[in-house]
């Protein structure tokens, strides 16, 4: 039951799933089309949090 859950968020960091893009066979939960959704995510919340943190700060 937990072996099944790492196997399945092991597939949701950036680096994992950037890679899934640039794979022709992939073996995981994620297809090239979802591994690129996973990634762009990890991006906007990168933007969202570096946006927070500058705008949050005294000038």
């Amino acid at each position: 039951m937990i072996g099944d859950a790492t196997v399945t968020v092991a597939g949701f960091p950036p680096d994992n799933a950037g890679q899934l893009v640039l794979w022709e066979t992939h073996d995981g939960t994620l297809g090239p089309g979802s591994g690129l959704a996973v990634t762009a995510s990890w991006t906007g919340a990168a933007l969202r949090a570096g946006a927070w943190s500058v705008r949050g700060g005294d000038a």
